[in-house]
């Protein structure tokens, strides 16, 4: 899945696009190696920032 947040900074607004993906990890104990947890990662696809919130929302969507 991916999101994208907007933070408003000293020069303009930064986006942030990232990917959400839930990453199953294997149990320390032998006997229940397949019972694992599951993390949430997430990986930086792209980030910019922009003067102006139109220009900003408008290249975040492309993401969405």
């Amino acid at each position: 899945m991916n999101n994208v947040t907007y933070k408003p900074v000293k020069k303009g607004i930064h986006v942030v696009a990232f990917r959400t993906a839930l990453k199953k990890e294997k149990s320390s104990n032998p006997k229940k190696i397949e019972q694992g947890k599951c993390k949430l990662v997430k990986t930086v696809i792209a980030e910019k920032t922009f003067d102006e919130w139109k220009a900003a929302y408008a290249w975040g969507n492309q993401f969405l």
